[in-house]
Formats: structure tokens, sequence, C-alpha cells
């Protein structure tokens, strides 16, 4: 019967975890407020986004609960379910599963008519959409649904990443997320965004992990207008 109880309450503490921030919305993106411009949010999926990101002191607290939850539920419900189950909860932790906790709520928010789209980029580009999403229920629910269900493998190939999104017909604004580790040296994507972005379009930065390359991140938004952000905020 105890047993039974706590599979419940983890099972339970499982479900908040994945499920309380999907509902929330939010007018920004770690302070970043929403603006009226055309943006394109790109993700880093490469390997290194399954490592732990420390985030802020609610985030080290999410992260202590998903990795204890994580391991008790594999361990108590055990055989090819429990695995499972805990292997989701613990990816909750991960610098991937930050960007999930915050970019989820902030789409949720953006209001009716606002053009948004959102790529992924490891060894290779993927695109959500080839053309820009008018913002209501049926676009922010199909965006999320693909955030939500994002997994990190791959290489960082961030100049690719960056490139295809300065390439986008009617790109104003571009938030990149990673951990500013990329394959190529950080100088070399410098050189070649400071050739392509010749249309002047804004480029924040937000920084996962304590290995995360800030220096690079920084120069990168502060060369394109934009800001740079660190998940710890």
């Amino acid at each position: 019967m105890k047993k039974t109880i706590t599979v419940f309450a983890l099972i339970a503490v499982c479900s908040l975890m994945q499920s309380c921030y999907v509902m929330k919305k939010s007018d920004d993106f770690y302070k970043i407020e929403t603006s009226t411009l055309n943006t394109l949010y790109l993700i880093d999926i490469s390997g290194s986004m399954e490592g732990i990101d420390e985030g802020s002191v609610k985030d080290q607290v999410m992260r202590e609960v998903g990795d204890t939850a994580g391991n008790q539920v594999s361990k108590i419900i055990g055989g090819k379910f429990g695995n499972l189950l805990g292997k989701q909860v613990s990816n909750e932790a991960t610098k991937l599963g930050a960007v999930k906790r915050k970019l989820i709520p902030a789409i949720k928010g953006l209001p009716d008519g606002k053009k948004f789209v959102v790529f992924t980029f490891s060894d290779n580009v993927t695109k959500q959409s080839t053309e820009f999403k008018v913002a209501d229920n049926v676009s922010r629910t199909a965006s999320n649904f693909f955030v939500k269900n994002l997994k990190a493998k791959g290489g960082t190939d961030t100049l690719d990443g960056l490139l295809e999104a300065l390439s986008m017909v009617d790109v104003q604004e571009i938030v990149l997320m990673s951990d500013g580790l990329p394959n190529s040296s950080p100088e070399a994507v410098l050189n070649e965004v400071r050739k392509a972005n010749t249309k002047n379009i804004i480029i924040h930065s937000i920084a996962f992990g304590d290995d995360a390359d800030l220096n690079f991140m920084k120069t990168l938004a502060e060369e394109n207008n934009g800001n740079f952000i660190t998940s710890k905020i």
C-alpha cells in the first residue's frame, strides 16, 4: 500500500513538472519582451543540450526535484515503463528542458497577428515552417507541440543555423538559444554573421549551462543590436 501511494505521489510530481509550464502564458522570454517584429526562435538541439542547466535558483530546485523524482520513479516502478517515465522527468532538468519551460509559455502568450517561426539546429537545420506563422490558437498550439517534442542529439552547427535564420524571408529578429559551443570556431561564426547580416537583423542570444561560451554569445548579441541573457536570471 505504501509503495502504491509513493508511486502515485511521484507520478503526480512528474505530471506537474511536465504540464504546469505548458499551461502558462508569458509576455517575455528570459526578460526579452515580445516585440512586434517578425521573430525567429532558433534552438540548439545538439547532444550537449542534454547537459544540466544550473539556471536560476528556481531552475536549480526544479532540476533537483526532476532528478530525484525521475530516479525514484525508475527505481520503484521498475521495468521499461519505469525507466521511460523516469527518463522523461529527468529530461526536464536539462538545458533543452530549460528552453522548453520558458519558450512554451512565451509562444502561448504571443498576441494574435504576431509573426513567428521556430528553427532548430544540430548537425542540420530543421524548420518548423518555411514561412512565418501568424499567431492564433492553432499556430501557437502547433508550435508548442513542435517544441515540446524536441530531443537533443548530434553536433552543434551554430553557423549553419544562424545563416539559415538570417536568410529567412522577412525575418527581423532572431532569438538564439544555445550553450554556445559551436562546431566551428566562435570567431569564424562571428565573421560569417558579420558578412551575412546585411539587413541589420537583431540577434538576441540566451546562454544555457555553466559550460557555455559566454564571450561568444555576448559578442554575437552585442554586434547585432540584441540582448545577451544567461539562463541564471
